[in-house]
């Protein structure tokens, strides 16, 4: 794996990432200050490594704190859908606001173990990557789940009403074609997002074994530990 920007004043190599060159001090690239939340959005569904690069260099990761809130509202509600089919129960929902930050805790947490593995594992192969850009490529790779959130999640209210946090009746037996429909926008959501990961590691990596790697483990990882807290906390 390499990853380096050569400056073109000196031929020297620097981190991906730089600024100015640590030989000369010649600017390597031009200087984002920001990042453009909506710009950002834009290439994350044209060009997505493009989005992700500009995130890399932007040297303020806003919008981090709105972005995890809302991803973390959507693994909320998937945590009790999972609870829903694995024990077929009718959602029971006390505590509502304490739950949540126990999710969003969990989201915060694994986020910041699979930025800093990833900057330990591309460091090991002469790569060197910012846990901080890790952590907010990461957290924009899960853009769509904030879409899911915004959009399907409010569709679904608005046609299932309470009946959404159901087993028995489920809204597959209620309204079948329009929860199926649902469902798949909800898996092709998933999907994105797991490619987007991919597309945000492979940006930092350059190596497709690895970004697959991370990808699989972040997602499947996210659900398993999501299903047994939120066992814990609704059973």
């Amino acid at each position: 794996m390499k990853n380096v920007i050569i400056c073109k004043n000196c031929n020297s190599e620097n981190p991906h990432y730089g600024l100015i060159c640590s030989s000369c001090k010649f600017y390597l690239r031009e200087r984002i200050y920001n990042i453009d939340l909506w710009r950002t959005i834009s290439r994350i569904i044209d060009t997505p490594s493009k989005a992700f690069r500009d995130i890399i260099f932007s040297e303020h990761k806003n919008y981090l704190v709105l972005l995890l809130i809302l991803m973390s509202g959507k693994l909320f509600l998937n945590g009790i859908f999972l609870t829903m089919f694995f024990n077929k129960w009718n959602a029971s929902l006390p505590g509502l606001l304490q739950s949540y930050i126990i999710i969003l805790i969990f989201t915060v947490l694994i986020i910041f173990f699979y930025a800093g593995l990833f900057t330990q594992v591309t460091k090991r192969f002469g790569v060197k990557t910012l846990v901080k850009d890790n952590f907010s490529l990461i957290i924009f790779s899960f853009l769509p789940y904030t879409f899911s959130l915004i959009f399907l999640f409010t569709l679904e209210m608005v046609i299932f009403g309470e009946t959404l946090f159901y087993y028995d009746p489920s809204p597959f037996i209620l309204k079948g074609t329009i929860a199926y429909i649902f469902l798949t926008f909800e898996c092709l959501m998933i999907l994105w997002s797991f490619f987007l990961s991919f597309t945000a590691f492979k940006v930092q990596s350059k190596s497709n074994i690895y970004s697959v790697i991370f990808s699989i483990l972040i997602h499947v990882s996210i659900y398993i530990i999501l299903y047994y807290i939120s066992a814990v906390i609704y059973l």
